[in-house]
């Protein structure tokens, strides 16, 4: 799924929760559960996999840098990922994000 490397976003705290995400998901073997996505919630999941969320959480969260809000939005990310392949999320995320956000010379 991609190489997994971010290093196109500036900013290192999100940039480190989109790796230590990935790198989760990667790990865990998730992609295809990701892609299947029945649920409605990563932050609060009330599901029949609770102890797989919270392993997911435990290791997408390893610099304990998130809120239920930025868990959301990263695995979100994730979601997309897998859903769409890494490089069209890359290419998608530089066009929405970066380009559209760079200051005018």
């Amino acid at each position: 799924m991609g190489d997994g490397k971010f290093d196109f976003i500036k900013e290192e705290q999100f940039r480190l929760c989109l790796e230590d995400a990935y790198n989760a998901v990667d790990e865990m073997n998730l992609w295809d559960y990701l892609q299947d996505n029945l649920f409605n919630s990563f932050a609060y999941y009330n599901g029949p996999y609770q102890e797989l969320h919270h392993e997911l959480l435990k290791k997408a969260d390893k610099n304990n840098l998130h809120s239920g809000a930025s868990y959301g939005i990263t695995m979100r990310n994730m979601e997309q990922i897998a859903k769409n392949g890494f490089e069209q999320w890359k290419r998608a995320y530089i066009k929405n994000y970066i380009i559209q956000h760079e200051p005018e010379s």
